[in-house]
């Protein structure tokens, strides 16, 4: 079913009910936008489905409404983007919801399986890839871009399923529901300079040029929200960390850093010198701590390569995804003494408790005949 005005919409809606879940997927593009285009939004349950041209001459206000429901349960696969633009477009953050990519890491399908996968694994169907890079703008659309479209969202639902089952039967649904609680966490989504300075990753961070990390990365975004152009296309992350790591005194030294060039002797170049000056004066006591995440402090390669070991034996014989459990700069971490996820909830349980008597000398890994074994020490 193709829904293209706003009575067709509530009918569907009105037809689908209150049901115990609804499978929700959608089209968008954000390569030249900093706010993602939506462009379609597929809903589906049992045999009810309908894509949702959300481009047409249509209130969505109706489907909005029927997703904050907080008795059905939204389901998404890989729901990062998804919430994201929920969020962003309707200040809407769905709760409850369900990842199946989560879900599937969480009952042994590992780090790298696809929808599709899951979908062949599930119903014994081979999914039609060939219109995953349209471009979903255009208008008319053809008659297989909605077929795609409605296929990504009605084989959810038995994906959904079958996933629900295997984690009741491993008694892993309190593990879910922890994960679930922070995809509908709406501060997800938002803008956080903390967590932007952080994935630049920085080096020789230094309170004072963390000032100035924090000051240029609200700029950028204030840049390119305005433009409503991509974060990088306002200033690069590379040149962004030169400017950091070399602050520029006048527009001559900023004309010499890469990516900014004649940029310099215009408005952004101004601002981005008036930011550094900001950062600069500000009291030492006022500039922002240092996080232990972005620390160069240098984790004992030693102790990591053991943290990995232990991890990799305790996700094989739980059937979990390593990945879910702790990341490569987690284990640093975890090997500097820093506090991660795995110091709390169904992650503490299954390696962080473990983790840490490792690093204490109370437990060792042990191999014998060629496989790892955990072992208490006197």
């Amino acid at each position: 079913m193709i829904i293209q005005n706003t009575n067709d919409l509530v009918k569907f809606i009105n037809d689908i009910g209150t049901p115990p879940y609804v499978a929700v997927d959608t089209e968008f593009i954000s390569e030249k936008s900093y706010y993602p285009q939506l462009c379609l939004a597929q809903v589906a349950y049992g045999s009810k489905a309908a894509v949702i041209d959300t481009l047409s001459e249509i209130d969505l206000e109706p489907l909005i409404k029927f997703l904050k429901d907080p008795q059905i349960v939204k389901v998404f696969h890989s729901a990062d983007q998804d919430l994201a633009i929920l969020w962003n477009n309707f200040r809407l953050a769905p709760t409850p919801v369900f990842d199946t990519q989560i879900a599937a890491m969480v009952c042994g399908f590992g780090e790298q399986v696809s929808y599709g996968q899951l979908v062949k694994a599930f119903t014994k169907t081979n999914l039609d890839k060939s219109s995953q890079c349209i471009d979903w703008s255009k208008r008319p659309l053809l008659g297989y871009h909605f077929e795609y479209a409605l296929a990504d969202v009605v084989n959810l639902c038995p994906v959904y399923e079958r996933l629900c089952k295997d984690i009741d039967k491993r008694d892993r649904a309190s593990w879910i529901e922890e994960e679930m609680r922070e995809l509908s966490n709406p501060k997800r989504y938002e803008f956080n300079p903390v967590v932007q300075s952080r994935r630049l990753k920085v080096k020789r961070l230094t309170p004072r040029r963390l000032a100035t990390l924090h000051g240029l990365v609200c700029w950028r975004e204030e840049q390119a929200k305005s433009r409503n152009i991509p974060r990088g296309w306002a200033l690069k992350d590379l040149t962004l960390c030169d400017i950091v790591s070399n602050p520029p005194r006048n527009i001559k030294d900023l004309e010499r850093v890469r990516g900014i060039g004649n940029n310099a002797r215009g408005q952004a170049g101004r601002e981005i010198l008036q930011s550094i000056r900001s950062s600069e004066a500000l009291p030492l006591s006022e500039c922002p701590p240092i996080d232990p995440v972005n620390t160069d402090e240098q984790a004992n390669e030693n102790t990591v390569v053991l943290l990995r070991a232990l991890l990799k034996h305790v996700c094989e014989i739980n059937e979990v995804a390593p990945k879910l459990v702790a990341k490569k700069s987690e284990l640093e971490q975890i090997a500097l003494g820093g506090a991660t996820r795995t110091a709390s909830g169904w992650r503490w349980k299954l390696f962080g408790e473990l983790a840490g008597k490792l690093l204490k000398g109370q437990i060792a890994l042990t191999l014998t005949d060629g496989e790892i074994e955990i072992v208490k020490t006197n």
